[in-house]
């Protein structure tokens, strides 16, 4: 056989060797697919170097060379060799960029694993946060449609630093409150723009509405699994082919208008405050350049900040880790920015006993000098807004603008919270993950139902009492509180995000058959908490809701507890659901109904609903056995009123009438209780009697011997228990 004749046959034998091999990639990529390890951009073109090189030198190997290196790193792990763990898994995933689950699985392991084996708060936290910032900065950044890394990513704002599974959560709660905090401050005044008995404009954006793409992308996927149901049908009877239907015949939300809600028109105008507040922050250049030619004169303050003060403000990226290193933006501008931005009383607690006031009180007087703060420079304002814009987008990986958008259909968020986050992160990932060529299951379906897991949650959570303490995170206070505006939005994202999931139109009403449970549960929950806080026309909304929706069942009989009156339905199902997170509301809405009934001279009846919260905390310690070191111990009572009337005194006075029942709360308040309020809300209250045009001074006198319980009480942030813990704060389940 001559050369010739061998090397066709060579050449014909390896053409029959990749024909053969071609034959398998359907199936590869089938199995691709449902890893959503698939893209369609080449993975060498968006990768950085060091990815690029690892896929390039290995090649093939790989997928060895991952399964050795994950081996290797469970032996770390083991051995307690933390930090090498953590190098294997940063190789791992250079090595597989684009798959995963090698991402979710290294994630889980620090933020999950490797950071309960640690014994401090610290060395906890940067575990967990580091299992976030590997998902958020880098396998997101290389697998932007995957809605299980979103899904993960919230998982650990959602349930390892919400929930109190990990013993540690309120350190985590701490921090991330803390990082959120120097950035964008406090919330903003709820009332913003607007002055009692002025016209007000109420936000256009709504759950379900043209804006809400979270609600597009659900009914996409509602179409897609009809589709595929009715394709399977068809199937059977064998009819081939690909069905396409029009997106009308898929579920339409069901958000029928709840304008007959007695709405409380304050939340309607805290919304537009919030959105208003990081709205402005979306809106600010996105270039220092543009800054400048919009301000010339910022380009000076931008050098005298950097020759005074060391603070650098550029266009480059700005990494999490230069921003709180040494000398970076987080403690060089945002720290003394906010002891000029910060409620006097708030700041007074913050520097209690701080070593450093001396220098960044001085650095606060320089940036006031160089930006205008206190005289409200246009100039300087918009230079602090593009540098929170970039903060949020090069550090944390947020978009202001998206920020501002779910604050619009959802309410008045407060960003300081970790529930926040998770619906950000969710809403991102079901986004994106609409425009995926994968297929997922169900991965969709748990990724919506965390978005209820996060309302609820900013329902028991979202009204934060914050009061930083720099030198240890650890001490700083932090309190939560159910917030009942955030009943409705859950409500409405039920039915307009549960019910297009269903995989048949024809279905039973509400939530849909998947959700069906769930729904009910909270807004039998909702029924009671409104009526606990005196609101019965809404809990009466709620349950006839729930009458007309769900009262009968799937085998045509009827839920006897629901044809119940309100009154009948309260007292019944409140025996049935004891548990942590009701007792907290239950509580909290029991010592503001007490407020408000000593507001009007009923001393009566504010001892009899104080009575009830007393009684219910201690019933819950009882009835629980609760420890002095359990981590669902209750703060005492005393605390939970003291922030009860805080937040009572702060809110904004939609007419005159609302800060006469402040006025009148004021002489019924015993000495201590108005002692221990009157630095934190004095300035709010003068602000509100020169918006209403009363007088300060015969309104809201100052409580006697203020310096003699200033000097007895430090401060809140500062104190601590007996055994030298952390400072007594409410633990959330």
């Amino acid at each position: 056989m001559n050369a010739r004749t061998i090397q066709a046959l060579g050449l014909a034998f390896c053409v029959g060797l990749i024909a053969l091999a071609s034959s398998f990639m359907p199936s590869i990529n089938a199995g691709r697919e449902m890893v959503n390890a698939i893209s369609q951009v080449n993975p060498i073109e968006s990768a950085p170097p060091e990815y690029a090189f690892a896929i390039q030198a290995f090649g093939a190997f790989r997928g060895l060379l991952t399964n050795l290196a994950f081996i290797r790193a469970e032996q770390y792990k083991q051995e307690g060799k933390y930090y090498d763990a953590m190098q294997l898994a940063s190789w791992i995933t250079k090595l597989q960029p684009r798959f995963v689950s090698v991402w979710e699985f290294q994630a889980w392991n620090m933020a999950w694993n490797i950071s309960v084996t640690t014994h401090t708060p610290e060395e906890r936290w940067n575990w967990v946060y580091n299992g976030a910032r590997l998902l958020r900065d880098e396998g997101l950044k290389y697998n932007p449609r995957a809605v299980n890394m979103y899904r993960q990513l919230s998982w650990i704002f959602g349930n390892k630093m919400s929930e109190s599974v990990d013993e540690y959560h309120l350190f985590y709660k701490r921090q991330w409150a803390w990082r959120m905090h120097l950035l964008l401050g406090p919330p903003p005044d709820p009332l913003g723009d607007y002055r009692p008995g002025q016209p007000f404009k109420d936000l256009s954006e709504k759950i379900g509405g043209a804006t809400d793409k979270l609600a597009q992308a659900m009914m996409h996927e509602g179409k897609r699994r009809y589709e595929a149901k009715k394709a399977a049908e068809l199937a059977k009877k064998g009819i081939t082919g690909r069905v396409l239907i029009d997106l009308d015949n898929v579920i339409a939300p069901t958000t029928q208008p709840l304008d007959d809600v007695p709405r409380m028109e304050g939340y309607a105008i805290a919304t537009r405050a919030a959105y208003d507040f990081i709205k402005s922050i979306a809106d600010a250049p996105a270039k220092l350049e543009q800054v400048f030619a919009k301000h010339p004169e910022t380009r000076e303050m931008v050098a005298k900040l950097r020759s005074e003060l060391g603070v650098v403000f550029s266009d480059d990226a700005l990494s999490e880790d230069l921003y709180w290193g040494a000398g970076g933006q987080a403690f060089g501008f945002f720290y003394p920015y906010r002891l000029l931005t910060d409620p006097p009383s708030l700041v007074m607690q913050v520097l209690k006993g701080a070593r450093e006031d001396d220098s960044r009180r001085t650095a606060a007087e320089a940036i006031d000098k160089i930006l205008g703060v206190r005289a409200g420079s246009p100039a300087g304002e918009e230079l602090v807004r593009w540098f929170q814009r970039k903060v949020l987008h090069d550090v944390y990986k947020l978009d202001a603008a998206k920020l501002a958008q779910l604050v619009a259909l959802f309410g008045p968020m407060d960003w300081r919270g970790v529930d926040a986050h998770s619906l950000y992160w969710l809403n991102e990932g079901l986004v994106a993950g609409d425009e995926t060529i994968s297929k997922f299951g169900n991965d969709k379906t748990n990724t919506a139902r965390q978005i209820f897991f996060s309302l609820r949650n900013l329902y028991y959570r979202n009204r934060i009492t914050f009061e930083p303490y720099t030198e240890n995170v650890n001490l700083a206070y932090i309190n939560f509180n159910p917030d009942l505006n955030f009943i409705e939005p859950m409500h409405k994202a039920y039915l307009t995000y549960g019910a297009v999931l269903e995989n048949d139109p024809e279905y039973m009403g509400g939530a849909g058959d998947t959700f069906r449970s769930g729904h009910m549960n909270f807004l039998s929950e909702a029924v009671r908490m409104l009526y606990f806080a005196g609101r019965e026309n809404e809990a009466q909304y709620y349950l006839e809701y729930m009458q007309r929706t769900y009262a009968v069942r799937a085998d045509g009989s009827k839920s006897p507890e629901l044809l119940k009156p309100l009154e009948e339905f309260v007292n019944e199902t409140w025996n049935e659901s004891f548990t942590y997170n009701q007792v907290v509301a239950a509580i909290d809405l029991f010592l503001r109904r007490a407020l408000e009934e000593l507001a009007n001279g009923n001393v009566s009846l504010y001892t009899t609903f104080r009575n009830q919260a007393e009684q219910l905390h201690i019933n819950w310690h009882n009835d629980t056995a609760m420890g002095p070191d359990n981590k669902l111990r209750l703060p005492p009572v005393e605390e939970l009123e003291h922030d009860a009337l805080a937040e009572l005194l702060q809110t904004p006075p939609l007419a005159p009438e609302m800060t006469l029942m402040k006025v009148s709360l004021w002489q019924y308040l015993l000495l201590p209780q108005r002692q221990s309020v009157w630095d934190e809300a004095s300035e709010f209250l003068k602000t509100e009697c020169e918006r209403v045009g009363f007088d300060y001074a015969k309104a809201f006198p100052e409580p006697e011997g203020m310096d003699k319980w200033r000097s007895a009480n430090p401060g809140r942030a500062l104190k601590k228990k007996k055994d030298d813990a952390e400072t007594p704060v409410q633990p959330q389940n």
